[in-house]
């Protein structure tokens, strides 16, 4: 059983098997809803919702984005969403229902912009949706798929979804741990980088020591970097799979919701991450974040 202390206890047992289990195919249908499948005229297409937060995006996002509010009033009030639930999407606390409603109401009302140009479908609705203000931060995406998988927490202590930032964790039902014992359903807390940068938040859906398998895909990516080889081949690797909705730098085709894998080398302290075999990236820590904390719910394994 977890305990609370300064870093957690030194030994945290962690879910059963079946408890793992449970929590993974939750975290699973959560990030499934954050990735539906659109309807348009030229088909249909499976669309990650992307990043937003409110105000647009920090300084260290790139500049700021504003939301169009061209015919989207409409577009919310047709589909029978509130000026209230709107804002909440624009501000990236909605849920996944009503950013599809919302989502497939603006394509239903011809918001969606022609395949001139070869720009695949589904990049045009995510483009869509980002110019419209729709998407998701790390905040309000991790406390959903908390919610979601752990069905049973009614220990939890939450904010109002709209000012939820997961801080102050271990007043409100948690207790706190070491990265050395987090668990799937577990929520990981990163500091901000500088006093001008935002942190973030995930929720781990596995962990690990490296398999053989991992290996074998991990020095299977393309172009790896010397760094990159050096981590992969490290005799004490862990294996994270983190989901969120990432930062995106401004853009409407990076970050947003998605499961990444992190992988730590226990000797160097050095970190990679592997998004596809064309997109990965080697980090002097998580995600260039230091660790404010592992939390868990008090009273848990």
């Amino acid at each position: 059983m977890a305990t609370a202390g300064p870093l957690g206890p030194a030994v945290a047992r962690g879910p059963s098997p079946g408890a793992v289990l449970a929590i993974q195919r939750r975290l699973d249908a959560f990030m499934a809803a954050a990735t539906p499948t659109y309807h348009t005229p030229e088909g249909d297409a499976q669309v990650a919702t992307p990043f937003r937060m409110r105000g647009g995006f920090p300084a260290n996002e790139g500049s700021v984005v504003q939301p169009s509010d061209t015919g989207l009033r409409d577009v919310a009030k047709s589909v029978g969403l509130t000026t209230g639930e709107v804002t909440f999407i624009q501000t990236g606390r909605a849920t996944p229902k009503q950013v599809q409603r919302l989502t497939q109401g603006l394509i239903d009302m011809g918001h969606l912009s022609s395949g001139g140009g070869g720009v695949a479908l589904d990049a045009r609705i995510r483009r869509m949706m980002f110019d419209h203000g729709i998407g998701m931060d790390c905040a309000g995406y991790v406390r959903q798929a908390f919610i979601a998988s752990h069905p049973d927490a009614s220990s939890a202590q939450w904010r109002a979804p709209a000012n939820e930032n997961l801080s102050g964790l271990t007043s409100r039902g948690f207790v706190r741990l070491r990265m050395a014992d987090a668990q799937p359903g577990d929520i990981i807390v990163l500091k901000p980088p500088t006093s001008s940068d935002y942190g973030h938040t995930l929720i781990v859906r596995d962990v690990r020591t490296a398999t053989d398998g991992d290996r074998e895909r991990l020095q299977g990516v393309t172009d790896l970097t010397s760094g990159e080889l050096a981590i992969s081949s490290s005799p004490r690797l862990r294996v994270f799979e983190l989901d969120s909705s990432w930062g995106s730098g401004g853009k409407a085709d990076a970050g947003g919701v998605q499961r990444m894998t992190w992988c730590e080398d226990q000797v160097s302290g050095q970190w990679m991450f592997v998004v596809s075999d064309d997109v990965h990236g080697e980090t002097r820590s998580l995600y260039n974040h230091d660790v404010e904390g592992v939390y868990r719910l008090a009273g848990r394994p």
